[in-house]
Formats: C-alpha cells, structure tokens, sequence
C-alpha cells in the first residue's frame, strides 16, 4: 500500500512538472507544422522548416541577380555576390529537401531552351548546364556535349521534358567518356529518338542506334566533316578510361575543344603541344584539374570556361564552389587568358574574328544563311566588299 501511495505521489508531481515546463514554452514553438508559418515567420523548434523557408526566399533573388549580371569576363562584384550565395545553398547536405531548389534549375532550363531558339547570327554562343554539359549554338549548327541530367542519388535535376527539348534543338550529341557524370543512357537515347548523331567513346551503348558512332582511336586524330563543323577527336584519358578530347571547328565562326575528364599523366606529351596544331578559341575544362596551369598552357585557348563545379552527387567538402574556380583563376592571371566563371542555364556569346570588323553603327542582316553588314542602303561583306 506505501508503494501504491509513492508511485501515485510521484506520478502527480511529474504531470505538475510537465504543465509547468509547458506554460514556460511560447505557445509559437509549440504548434503543429500543420498550422503553417507565413503568420508569424517564427519557427522555434522547427531548424529544417526555417532552412526551407531561408532557400525560398534566397533562390529566386540569386536568380534575378544572375540575370542582371549575366556571365562576363570581368565579374561584377554583384555577380560575385550572387555566386558566392548560390554556393552557400548549392552546399547544404540537404538540398534536395528544398523546396525551392529544383524550381530553381527549371525556371534557368525553360529560359535557356527560349532562348536556344534565337537566332546566333556570329561566332559562337555557349550555354552551360550541369556538370560538364555545354551546348554550343552557330548560325549553321548546335551541338550538346556530356549533357546528364543529374541527382543521381535523389531527384534529377534536367527532367524528361527538358532533355527531350535539349535533343529536339540539337543536331549532334558528343560524349566524352562512360563516366555517369558525363554520359547517361537516357540522355543519348533522346538524341537518338530525335534522328540526332550521337559521338561517344568506343565501347560505349554499341547497341543503341545507327545513329550512334563510337569513336577515338589511340593516337589518331580523327577529323570528321559534319557540315557546319569539323570535328577533332584525341585520344584522352581518364585514369585509364578512354576520354575523347573533342575539338570543334566551327569553320569561320570559332573553335571550341572540350577535355571532359581528362587526367592521366601519360598524355601531357601530345597535350603540352596541341597548341602547335589547333588554333583554339574556347578551352572548356574541368575546374579543379591540379594540372590546370598546364592544361591551359597546351590549348593555349583565347578564353577558357570551367565546369564542374557544384557536382551535387559529390559530398559537401568534395563540391567545388565558384568562388574556388575564381580564386584559382586569379592564381593563373599570369597567363593572360580571360576566363568565364558560368552556372546552370546561362549563354555567354563569344564573337569570332569576322564580327570584329563590323562597325557597331552599321546593321547585320542575315541574306541566305550568311552574315552581311546593311549601310546606307549597301549590303557589305563582314570585311568591307561591297555586295550590292
């Protein structure tokens, strides 16, 4: 019977305790998710909704900044902001939880598919996506390299609608090597559903198509005429994973190499000297390469754009940031080659040397797939030869 008593004493004082530390909570911190938070915007108690509500609120202003200061080769110090911030959101090891992340990335998708479908009327215009995936557009041709869609381990970040979009504006797919961050299945049966050639290593989907052409003989450079460019293939590695470094020259208009994964010590002897070979306009390669000096020292390219950056499948630390990208290109200014420090879904249009010489008070028109300069009533070649 004094067990009975001590337990029911005990009991009593342990409800009285609780009511006591319940009263002592604001009433705020004790309510359900349920009843929402757009009141009162406290969130005591609940971490994970607060970093959801801080990432809607934060995406779509670096959206905006990024758009009012578009990729350049001198980052304004808002756009450096801009980055900077995406870079804070971009390494959250809960990203995928935000609700605001993957509207993000499609709201830059469905602007960069608008405006794919402008005309590119000189040199050669870059669009970036994610991870080593570019599309490079001219007035005559567009080509996808290495476009994956990303989340390996979650939700993807390029949708079926946008890939099946990306192919349908496309003329040619080319993959550098089998790595999943640079090929994927889907992707390239996209292309091929559409009637698109797809350029891969050899022993990558021999058995996906007619239209897919596996490629990249050791110690072969393989030039392949496809109309509006002519494309270079060198036999790179990765390890000692073939990697095809893909050379683009787009007749007139500029030439683009790409080093996908390139990384293996025993190629530098034909790296260290390609410069010899190709005149190369635009280098796009992987940012943390520990090599990157010398890689640029063998392209020797007039403008070079990093990828890489921000690889989502990768942990935090293994995440390279923008801001790295742009302190190790400073580390490299000695070099003299201007750089362009890029994110998901932006175009940067590089001029090739024709266009240099078109007066900025004269008009371009565009007469049979050709650039022509309208002054006065005259129609000019981009050199100055007067046409009619």
């Amino acid at each position: 019977m004094y067990m009975k008593h001590l337990t029911s004493i005990t009991c009593r004082l342990l409800l009285v305790s609780l009511l006591a530390v319940s009263a002592s909570v604001p009433a705020s911190a004790q309510r359900t998710q349920a009843a929402g938070f757009d009141d009162d915007w406290v969130f005591w108690g609940y971490p994970a909704v607060y970093l959801n509500y801080q990432a809607k609120m934060a995406y779509p202003l670096i959206d905006k900044m990024l758009q009012a200061y578009p990729p350049a080769v001198e980052t304004d110090k808002h756009r450096q902001l801009a980055l900077v911030t995406l870079d804070q959101f971009l390494h959250d090891a809960d990203y995928y939880r935000r609700d605001a992340f993957y509207p993000f990335v499609n709201v830059r998708m469905a602007r960069m598919l608008d405006a794919m479908d402008e005309t590119v009327l000189s040199g050669v215009r870059v669009y970036k996506l994610y991870n080593s995936g570019f599309i490079l557009k001219t007035l005559k041709t567009t080509v996808a390299i290495d476009i994956v869609p990303g989340g390996e381990n979650y939700k993807a970040l390029l949708t079926d609608s946008v890939i099946g979009e990306i192919a349908d504006r496309c003329d040619i797919l080319l993959v550098t090597n089998s790595d999943s961050k640079h090929a994927n299945r889907k992707v390239a049966n996209a292309f091929v559903e559409a009637g698109k050639k797809v350029i891969v290593p050899k022993g990558l989907w021999s058995n996906l198509g007619e239209t897919v052409v596996a490629t990249g003989e050791a110690g072969v450079d393989e030039g392949i005429d496809l109309g509006a460019m002519t494309l270079h293939i060198l036999p790179g590695h990765n390890g000692n994973v073939r990697n095809n470094v893909y050379i683009m020259d787009f007749k007139g208009r500029g030439i683009v190499a790409h080093t996908g994964a390139q990384d293996n010590n025993s190629d530098w002897e034909w790296i260290d000297r390609i410069h010899d070979q190709y005149n190369i306009d635009i280098l796009l390669t992987k940012s943390q390469n520990i090599y990157l000096d010398a890689m640029l020292k063998g392209f020797q390219p007039r403008l070079v754009i990093t990828s890489h950056e921000n690889e989502m499948e990768s942990t935090v630390d293994r995440r390279e940031s923008y801001w790295t990208t742009q302190k190790r290109m400073k580390s490299l200014a000695e070099l003299g080659i201007p750089n362009v420090v890029m994110t998901w879904g932006e175009a940067f249009d590089y001029a090739d040397s024709e266009s240099k010489n078109i007066s900025s008070s004269a008009n371009k028109v565009l007469i049979d797939g050709h650039i022509y300069i309208e002054r006065k009533g005259s129609i000019y070649t981009p050199s100055g030869i007067k046409v009619k």
